[in-house]
């Protein structure tokens, strides 16, 4: 072999090792990435179902939350009308006594001001 050949030869084979380490080097660095992808993906998974079961829960809640604010309407709405009831039994009975009182019919002789619920 002649020197020419081998100092073409040479520099080839030192580009042709390094070209294989690179290549190595390369093929570990996408493998690497590929694992922490799938162990990305797999965390993404977990979180995803932690995430579906604080929604199913949050309907849950909501669904409570509002047979429970049905309940309290229907309650105020039956306190209201009972309420109403009193008052016109209060506002009749200040009307019976207004004229027992200017009958002269109450025995002390009292004259009382009752009513004023519709004011």
């Amino acid at each position: 072999m002649k020197l020419s050949q081998i100092a073409t030869i040479i520099p080839l084979v030192i580009v042709a090792i390094g070209l294989i380490g690179w290549i190595l080097t390369v093929r570990n660095d996408v493998t690497g990435a590929v694992h922490q992808v799938d162990g990305i993906h797999e965390e993404i998974s977990g979180i995803q179902e932690r995430l579906e079961g604080i929604r199913e829960s949050a309907v849950t809640v909501e669904q409570e939350l509002h047979e429970q604010i049905m309940e309290l309407d229907k309650s105020l709405s039956i306190a209201n009308d009972q309420m109403n009831t009193i008052m016109g039994d209060h506002m009749g009975f200040a009307d019976v006594l207004k004229e027992l009182g200017e009958a002269g019919a109450l025995p002390t002789g009292e004259r009382r001001a009752y009513g004023g619920y519709g004011n």
